[in-house]
């Protein structure tokens, strides 16, 4: 069985989907597609930094469609991912996500200001978000943090 890594934008009220509330259905995710390697000039040697590459677009995407960066990271079936509609962005639609395979969330620290850079990017494209000084400055100046699931699941 082939294994997918997928990072799905969620809005700050769905954090619950790590438990399965709400379900993860028919989403926009992200991986690493070949596109996104040709895009970025990465080789199959490259592939943590290609993964990260689909965190941050997938972060941008959150940005763009929820105003905020919070991705959840799950390891899916590959029968489970379908092409997306930007694939040089890493862009897929997941079908579904068993909250058995999510294994940690990314989120910006509590307290960063991330409402200019979700102001500016608010319904763009990836490529047009990434091009806002707004974006540019939160993905400089804030790394996102990773959270392990098994947190989540022992405070909840």
């Amino acid at each position: 069985m082939r294994r997918s890594l997928v990072f799905i934008p969620v809005a700050d009220d769905e954090l619950g989907a790590l438990d399965g509330s709400p379900a993860i259905e028919s989403r926009p995710a992200f991986t690493v597609t070949p596109e996104l390697l040709d895009e970025l000039g990465y080789s199959a040697d490259d592939a943590e930094d290609a993964e990260y590459a689909a965190l941050v677009l997938a972060s941008v995407a959150g940005l763009s469609r929820y105003g905020c960066r919070l991705v959840v990271v799950a390891e899916v079936d590959g029968s489970l991912v379908r092409p997306g509609d930007d694939p040089a962005n890493g862009a897929v639609v997941l079908d579904a996500c068993p909250p058995s395979a999510i294994t940690s969330w990314f989120s910006d620290e509590p307290g960063v200001d991330v409402g200019p850079a979700a102001e500016a990017a608010r319904g763009l494209s990836i490529d047009d978000a990434w091009e806002t000084p707004e974006v540019q400055a939160l993905l400089q100046d804030h790394d996102l943090l990773w959270n392990d699931v098994v947190e989540y699941r022992r405070a909840t």
